[in-house]
């Protein structure tokens, strides 16, 4: 705190302006308040200190005046200054309060650049999603014309040429069809996966048990002659964007309505659980299963534990399962061991419960 008097000298300092500007008091009472202000301001200072004692007025804490303060030793400092005023039996006395804002000054300097940087980095972030998804029609573009040829001589052939093929001839171009088929599956599939990046996120409340009952019921009408023991915990709510959620739920069961095939009288199960006191849904089934250890890549495009001759898919399901779940701010794992089933669990961050 400092106070002066209209002729803009100083007559109170307190102790901690000793220690922000170095002099002592007595160094500092009767001397013009100038002498704490750099020589570049002295002039428009006197002014404005003048101007001030014209129509002395309080300035609330909210209204600071920014300026450099300077040290006994020269330096300078960025300093905010809240002015008041009292009266005495000798006039007019402004009180300022002097707060040196160096290290406030310093955080916003870091908060600008990290803001800027962060606004760079996402710009640069949404220029590589889109080159990605250009990159993906174009190759998805270039593929399908040379399979959809493929596919059609494989066709012409095994039509107009089959008394001519032996059965060896004619199964491997059925062979060659199928590859075919799957391969443009995949292309779909790598393309759900560029849309799903960068689809929208609308959140509200979805109720999960529904969902997975719809699931079932799809694929109970595609395999009715299917016997599989369903148990679905009710009322299980969550709060995501219910068209990625539908995807999930589509996922996940269908994953364990394949696996499943080969079992009579299967069963298949979601309920949920708590992990760290956050809700964590699960979908389990007694299916072939799969080998603990290598649980991580499962989560991964392409990265099969059981051959497409086997199972039927794309390789991209439960990769797309993992960007969901990572989108809702969650976390996906999977449990498991051959011939004894497996288990994926999944929380949903933002909205889960």
């Amino acid at each position: 705190m400092v106070g002066v008097s209209q002729d803009g000298s100083i007559i109170m300092a307190n102790s901690q302006t000793e220690a922000v500007f170095g002099y002592s008091r007595d160094e500092l009472i009767g001397r013009p308040l100038e002498m704490l202000v750099p020589d570049r301001a002295k002039k428009i200072h006197a002014k404005h200190r003048d101007r001030y004692f014209l129509e002395p007025r309080v300035r609330p804490m909210g209204q600071v005046v920014s300026l450099a303060g300077q040290r006994a030793d020269g330096s300078e400092f960025p300093a905010e200054i809240s002015l008041s005023w009292i009266e005495t039996p000798d006039g007019i006395v402004a009180l300022g309060a002097v707060r040196d804002v160096t290290d406030r000054r310093h955080q916003e300097d870091e908060t600008r650049q990290a803001r800027a940087q962060a606004e760079r980095s996402a710009a640069e972030l949404q220029d590589a999603y889109r080159e990605l998804q250009s990159f993906s029609y174009a190759v998805a573009h270039d593929l399908r014309a040379p399979l959809r040829a493929i596919d059609g001589f494989s066709q012409a052939l095994l039509e107009d040429y089959s008394s001519v093929l032996d059965e060896d001839g004619q199964g491997y171009l059925e062979r060659v069809r199928k590859n075919v088929h799957r391969m443009s599956g995949m292309i779909d599939a790598l393309l759900d996966l560029s849309r799903l990046v960068r689809s929208t996120f609308d959140p509200t409340h979805v109720n999960l048990s529904w969902l997975v009952e719809d699931a079932l019921a799809a694929l109970r009408d595609a395999e009715p002659d299917r016997e599989v023991d369903a148990v679905v915990q009710r009322g299980l709510l969550a709060r995501g964007d219910r068209g990625l959620l539908v995807i999930l739920i589509n996922n996940l069961v269908s994953n364990a309505w394949k696996f499943t095939a080969s079992r009579p009288g299967a069963r298949i199960e979601f309920g949920v659980g708590d992990k760290d006191g956050v809700p964590e849904f699960f979908v389990r089934d007694d299916g072939v299963g799969f080998d603990g250890r290598y649980a991580d890549k499962l989560f991964t495009p392409f990265q099969r534990l059981h051959g497409p001759e086997e199972f039927a898919g794309s390789g991209i399901g439960l990769a797309t399962a993992e960007r969901i779940v990572r989108r809702h701010g969650g976390q996906i794992r999977a449990e498991g061991a051959v011939n004894r089933g497996a288990t994926f669990y999944f929380t949903l961050g933002r909205g889960g419960g």
